[in-house]
Order: structure tokens, then C-alpha cells, then sequence
């Protein structure tokens, strides 16, 4: 090397400049997780290894090294940004978990909680996390070392990042799959690779998902199955809620009426207290509810029919209404659910989850439904609910508790105030589409009954010294779990499909997990191997494991039924432990 190379920076020194350039962007975020206690060293490890790859593109082209290294840094500090986010929000490392939530979410979803989580300190750090690779940026130089070096090097770099997966492959002779596994498990802790594999893996997912449903529909059926209301005109109704917890309605118990219309239809329903969501996530809580899955056996959806086939197979024709925003503008799995119905109506085609599109939409293609002359009908109604951010959840004529001073005395801020009351609102407006719902099948004259819950709860403000809003399965507290579950059931109905004693039904403890249980036992469907004790209307019923918690992650379930006493009888804040009892 030269004189010249050195007092340019262009040699060694350089090069090693370009490389905490690059290592900057995904050691920051590692380091923090390793040093908080969050995770292991394997992170840290790994940015420091992966952020080698960037070296190679500058070393074939040196001349324009300064240039290709602007773009490769535009990159990863975006993707670094979303990891550096969700860690400063919810003190957690960037999960594959959360990257398949990410993608069933759109640009207005993620908006709305950029939204309701920002604060203000996030400016001047983000600012400040911008501002220092784009002053090692500034000093970069072109590089100025021999062919001859630079090409001995760029394939040393793409060893050394390649062998997790090339050394398995090369000296013991692993499957090229089992390879390529083992190095997308090395890169992933790394931006952008966080981003890039968790998106092929989702598609993966999803497309495997897509062709086990689809391909198999009308293939899957229920052995032995038999429906004591076969000779019967039947209209069935499920509606699904979104983010709602039990904890916020009037109907509950909760201080605020936020549940006129269903507190008055009290006396006709069947409400239960202790249902609880299985998973904080509406993907991942409908695979259960849908199907045969739950938290032991969670990909078991894949292989055994889901409800809407059995209903299917049980002479029902289907529909599928939705003013659920992600359904109609990207393939998700919920899409794949809603297809297997005979009819399927979407109803939110904005380009946003915006105050266009209420929940009582929903209503007129529910009564056209009613309206029709099918004698066996099952409909599944599914609304945004109460789905964060909440103020676009109702109308004007909704926000009543805006102004109200009732609000908890730890809410100092204004904006949660605001956001607290906002919920509150959105819990309102739910009510009086869902009991809409009820008065429409109810004046109907219709044979059948209604279910209504929602898919999970939210917590909002609701502990003292606790200013969170929203989910997070690695901190569990009960309102993410509490959901509303209430059952209308016509007078015909009731005469030929008795239930349990409803004081004795109301307090018993369940999982939405069981839910399809629930459902055949109220529709008068059997089938071989059907468990009565899993229904809650049962009088067979017997309690099941209540287990919240990431089933990919079997140690970290939590069984409700040995941790809700405890939780309960503590004062101030009913919150389950955020691990297993050891």
C-alpha cells in the first residue's frame, strides 16, 4: 500500500470504515437486546458476522464503492428503523411472530398504530440513530486496494458468511433445503434479512396453507356425522368481534354502560364471563376457532375439516360477510377461510381502515340474507370491531364519553385520555351493531340462534402505573384474553335443543380454542369422537387446560385455570404471570 492509499483512507483502514458503515445498522439493535437481557448472544454474534456480505458488492466494484455502500445503507436503516421501533415500544426483539403479523397488516394499519404508540422522544432518537451512519457515510472513500487482494478477500467474506448453510452442505452432505435453512437462521437476526426472509417464509406459509384448504375442500369430512335438526329450516349466526374486551362492557360488570342495547336484551341471552382468547392475534385465534386446532395441536386445521365444511356437510349453505379491510386487498389467510364458504361479501374496499367503513355495513347484506329462501343457512359475520385506532371505529353520534371526567385517575396525559375514552366509544357503537344483528334475526322469525365473540381482547389504560395500549403475548395481561361470548337462541329453537342451566353455565372457564365444540353442541351436530365435555352449554362439561401464550413455544404457555385465582384476588391489577409457574 502506498503512501497515497493511506492519507486517502482508501486501503485497509477504509475498508474497515465500510464495514462499521455497515455493521452499525444491525449491531445497534442486537446490542441493545443483548445487553438489556432481552436475548442471547447469538444476535449480536451474527450482526457483527452477516454485516461482512456488504463488503463484496464494493469489492468487485471499488470505484464506486462510496455510491453502492449509499444504497445498501438506505436499506438497512429502514429495515433496521421497524426492528429499532418495535423494540423501543414493546422492549422485545423483532420475532418471526411479529414479522407474520406485520405482513397480515397494511399501510393503514401499521399507521394507525404508528399512531397510537408515538411519542415524542422517538424524533430526536431516530434522528440521532439517522444522523451517525450518514456522517460515516460523509467519510467514506473509494477503495484503493490491489485486484489481486480485493478478489481473495470478497471470496473470503462469502465463505465466511455462507457457511453456516455451505459447510453443512459441502462436508457432511445436507440436503440443499436443510442448507439453506441453516443459513437463513444465521441471517435473520440481521437487517434487512429480518424483513426479507420473514416475507418468503409468510408466503411459504401461506401458499402451503392456500392448497391444503382449497385443493381439499368438499374432501374433508366429519366421519359420523349426524344433526338431530336436519328436518328443520335453520339460520345459524356467527359473529366475530375485533379487540374487544369483556372488561369494557357494561354487560360485564364494567362501570361505564358502554352495552345499553345488550344489557337489555339481557334476559334473552346467554352470557358467559371467564371465555378467554387463546391468542392476542386474530390470525392465530381464528385458526383455532375455526377448526379443530388449538394450543397443543395448532397446525391441526390443516388436516381436519373447519367449520364452515362441516357446516357445509351438514346441508348448510354458507356465507362469509366481512368489513374486515386486510380481506379484500391481499391474500391472507383469512381469505383462504372465507373461500371456502358458498358465498363470500366484502365490504371495506377503502385504501385505509378509515371512519368510511362502519361496522353497520354489514347490516343490509345480513338482512338480504335473512331475506333469502334457503332452508338451512349458516352466516358468519365478521366486524372490524373495536380494532385499534379506535376513533375510527364509530361515528360522531358514538363519541359520548369524550368529554366525560370519569376517566382512571393514572391517566395524566391527554392523549390517553383521549385514546381511553376513543375505546370506550368504539365498545358502544359495537353494541348497537351487534345487537342490530340479534333484533334483524330475532324479528326474522327464523329457526336458529346467534353466537357473538370477539377474536381477542385489548388492553387500554386499564392498570395504574402500566401506560400500555394494545397486545403483546410475551407480556400477557388479562384484557388482551377477556373476550365478550353471549348466545341469542330463538323460542323454537330453545323448545328442541335444550342447554345446561344457564346459572350454572355463566362462570364456567373456557377457551375460544374449544370453540367449535360449543358450536356443533348448539347446532344439534354429532359426529364419532365428538367430546361433550369441551362444549360450554354442555351438561357433560368438564374444565379444559385454558392455555394462552405462542403454542410454537410450548414452555412459555400459561394455563389460565391455575393462574386466574391468584390473579384475580390481586388488587389493582388482575394480570397473569408473564411465564409458567416454575
Amino acid at each position: 500500500m502506498d503512501r497515497a492509499t493511506e492519507r486517502t483512507g482508501g486501503g485497509w483502514s477504509g475498508l474497515f470504515a465500510y464495514y462499521l458503515f455497515f455493521a452499525y445498522f444491525s449491531v445497534v439493535d442486537q446490542a441493545i437486546v443483548y445487553f438489556s437481557g432481552i436475548a442471547d448472544l447469538f444476535g449480536l454474534v451474527q450482526a457483527f458476522v452477516m454485516s461482512l456480505l456488504w463488503l463484496v458488492p464494493l469489492l468487485i466494484f471499488p470505484g464506486r464503492a462510496r455510491m453502492i455502500a449509499g444504497a445498501i445503507g438506505v436499506a438497512l436503516w429502514f429495515s433496521s428503523l421497524i426492528s429499532l421501533g418495535y423494540l423501543a415500544i414493546y422492549h422485545q426483539e423483532f420475532s418471526q411472530g411479529v414479522i407474520f403479523t406485520l405482513f397480515e397488516s397494511n399501510w393503514a394499519e401499521s399507521s394507525e398504530y404508528l399512531e397510537s404508540y408515538f411519542a415524542w422522544w422517538m424524533v430526536p432518537a431516530f434522528i440521532l440513530y439517522s444522523l451517525l451512519p450518514w456522517l460515516m457515510w460523509r467519510r467514506l472513500k473509494p477503495l484503493q486496494l490491489a485486484s489481486g487482494t480485493r478478489l481473495a478477500l470478497a471470496v473470503g467474506v462469502f465463505l465466511v458468511v455462507c457457511w453456516p448453510g455451505l459447510g453443512p452442505w459441502a462436508l457432511k452432505g445436507a440436503p440443499p433445503e436443510l442448507a439453506l435453512r441453516l443459513q437463513a437462521d444465521h441471517m435473520e437476526p440481521v437487517a434487512p434479512w429480518q424483513l426479507v426472509i420473514g416475507y418468503a417464509k409468510y408466503r411459504d406459509a401461506l401458499q402451503a396453507t392456500e392448497n391444503r384448504l382449497l385443493s381439499e375442500a368438499g374432501h374433508r369430512a366429519l366421519p359420523g356425522l349426524s344433526d338431530r335438526n336436519h328436518d328443520t329450516a335453520n339460520t345459524l349466526v356467527l359473529v366475530i368481534g375485533e379487540s374487544t374486551s369483556s372488561r369494557r362492557m357494561g354487560l360485564y360488570g364494567y362501570s361505564r354502560e358502554t352495552t345499553p342495547r345488550l344489557s337489555a336484551l339481557a334476559p334473552e341471552l346467554l352470557v358467559f364471563d371467564q371465555v378467554y382468547a387463546s391468542r392476542p392475534y386474530t390470525i392465530e385465534s381464528l385458526e383455532q376457532v375455526l377448526s379443530f386446532a388449538d394450543q397443543t395441536h395448532p397446525k391441526r386445521y390443516l388436516q381436519s375439516p373447519t367449520l364452515i365444511e362441516i357446516m357445509k356437510q351438514a346441508g348448510y349453505r354458507t356465507y362469509w360477510i366481512t368489513n374486515q379491510q386486510t380481506q379484500t386487498r391481499r391474500n391472507t389467510l383469512l381469505t383462504t377461510f372465507s373461500k371456502q364458504a358458498d358465498e363470500q361479501i366484502y365490504l371495506n374496499n377503502n385504501r385505509s381502515q378509515n371512519s368510511a367503513r362502519y361496522d353497520e355495513v354489514v347490516l343490509r347484506p345480513f338482512q338480504d340474507i335473512l331475506n333469502n329462501e334457503v332452508p338451512k343457512k349458516f352466516i358468519l359475520v365478521h366486524l372490524i370491531g373495536t380494532h385499534r385506532a379506535y376513533h375510527y371505529r364509530y361515528p360522531e353520534r358514538f363519541n359520548v364519553f369524550e368529554k366525560r371526567d370519569d376517566t382512571p385517575p393514572w391517566l395524566r396525559k391527554a392523549r390517553q385520555r383521549r385514546e381511553y375514552n376513543d375505546y370506550d366509544n368504539a365498545v358502544l357503537y359495537n353494541d348497537y351493531v351487534v345487537a342490530n344483528l340479534i333484533q334483524r334475526l330475532k324479528q326474522s322469525g327464523e329457526n336458529g340462534f346467534l353466537v357473538y365473540f370477539a377474536d381477542h381482547g385489548e388492553e387500554v389504560y386499564d392498570f395504574p402505573g402500566r401506560p400500555f395500549a394494545g397486545r403483546n403475548e410475551r407480556a400477557p395481561t388479562l384484557p388482551m384474553y377477556s373476550v365478550p361470548f353471549l348466545i341469542w337462541r330463538s323460542e323454537s329453537w330453545k323448545r328442541r335443543n335444550p342447554v345446561d342451566d344457564p346459572a350454572r353455565m355463566r362462570h364456567r372457564l373456557y377457551s375460544l380454542s374449544d370453540f367449535i365444540y360449543t358450536w356443533l353442541d348448539l347446532a344439534g351436530i354429532s359426529f364419532e369422537g365428538f367430546d361433550p365435555g369441551r362444549s360450554i352449554v354442555n351438561r357433560a362439561y368438564r374444565p379444559h387446560p385454558v392455555l394462552i401464550g405462542d403454542p410454537a413455544k410450548p414452555e412459555t404457555l400459561i394455563d389460565l385455570r391455575a393462574q386466574f385465582r391468584a390473579a384475580a384476588q390481586r388488587a389493582g391489577a388482575e394480570m397473569p404471570p408473564t411465564a409458567p409457574p416454575k
